[in-house]
């Protein structure tokens, strides 16, 4: 059985094992602890990184598109698999596409190109994330108004039948009946709140019925104020509930995301909310998602209402951004960025350096700059993924 050690590593997102480890072992598309008997028949292949820093690859939970492919208007496998070799070359090892609310067709499209990419990626793609249509005029953002609805019984029907595309629904507790909330998750799909006007006492009672997510905290929800908490001030305040953050500098300010890491600590974790001019050689003007156009602005990627839609960043920048920006140290970074996120939806034996976990590393150098990317256990330089 082949192997192939990594080391001279300095080692980040470990378990308890690997702490003081400066060197680990693939085999099989597994990490598994270093052992000098690897050694011995000397077919192992050995890879000296010299002080890189390895750590688990990242897991994005919201990308709409990358590479000039938006999945939202090409929901196609050929979207995901173009949107996937950009996305390894920056370090994201698993992602998973979104689509907002939109024409029933696309959402058709999605499921089907999504069905067959997992089946084809097991480990890259553990589903699609509905993001709508099921929440708030309100707090929409750039989601097309003509394409957000209540859920019907249809619809749940649909669901349920696909939940094994599903990674997980955005929704809006006061858009979705209380009962059908529970339906959903009876029917092991993962809910996260988004795209809210929710009250406190909705939201509180929302995770009470086991919802364990919310989406782009402070962005698309009903802001606190004193005798009124919302989202944000329910997701604060729970020990139970993961939260993710748009992590570009525009959207959240450092002060902010200081604050929720404080209070949500290792449940608080990253997403790129990446549009297709995340990773395009020259940047258009505009560029058009869910027949909204989207304008490439100073401020960052808006709509021709100032509402925010998306970034142009990958998870590398993100790390960056809470480490030079919010006061993270560069394991709290990585942790926002890999095993939180896996938790977060679920997922098994990913995310962490940990014996029996999926072989999915990033290698980098102090400058963030990425050498090395191992994949189910495939190891590539950077210089052979561009």
């Amino acid at each position: 059985m082949a192997v192939t050690i990594i080391k001279n590593a300095k080692l980040h997102v470990t378990s308890e094992e690997f702490v003081d480890a400066t060197s680990l072992a693939i085999m099989d598309h597994r990490i598994v602890p270093m052992d000098p008997g690897l050694l011995e028949d000397g077919t192992a292949e050995e890879i000296d990184v010299k002080g890189l820093h390895v750590c688990p690859g990242f897991i994005d939970l919201l990308v709409n598109g990358c590479a000039g492919v938006s999945f939202g208007q090409t929901p196609s496998i050929e979207a995901l698999e173009q949107m996937r070799r950009y996305l390894t070359q920056h370090g994201t090892t698993t992602f998973v596409p979104t689509l907002i609310s939109g024409p029933r067709e696309n959402y058709t499209k999605a499921m089907a190109a999504v069905a067959e990419f997992k089946e084809k990626h097991p480990s890259i793609c553990p589903g699609i994330h509905l993001e709508g249509p099921f929440i708030s005029q309100l707090h929409k953002g750039f989601h097309p108004s003509g394409y957000i609805r209540p859920l019907g019984q249809t619809d749940l029907d649909s669901l349920r039948v696909q939940k094994d595309i599903i990674a997980y629904m955005t929704i809006a507790p006061e858009v979705v009946k209380a009962k059908n909330i529970i339906e959903l998750l009876q029917s092991k799909i993962t809910l996260s709140l988004g795209h809210t006007a929710t009250s406190y006492f909705e939201a509180m009672q929302s995770f009470k019925a086991g919802v364990t997510n919310v989406t782009h905290l402070f962005n698309g929800m009903r802001p606190p104020v004193g005798r009124e908490p919302g989202l944000v001030g329910a997701a604060l305040q729970s020990e139970k509930v993961f939260a993710s953050i748009i992590a570009d500098g525009k959207h959240v300010h450092p002060s902010l995301v200081k604050l929720a890491h404080k209070v949500l600590g290792d449940r608080l974790y990253i997403v790129s909310d990446a549009q297709p001019v995340a990773g395009m050689p020259k940047t258009p003007q505009s560029f058009i998602v869910g027949a909204t156009e989207v304008f490439v602005d100073k401020r960052g990627l808006i709509d021709a209402k100032g509402a925010y839609a998306g970034t142009s960043i990958c998870m590398m920048d993100g790390v960056k951004f809470l480490i030079q920006s919010c006061g993270f140290s560069l394991d709290e970074a990585l942790l926002a960025a890999t095993y939180t996120p896996a938790r977060a939806i679920g997922l098994q034996d990913m995310g962490r350096i940990e014996g029996g976990f999926i072989a999915d590393l990033v290698i980098f150098d102090d400058d963030f700059r990425i050498q090395y990317v191992v994949q189910n256990g495939f190891v590539k330089s950077i210089a052979e993924l561009v």
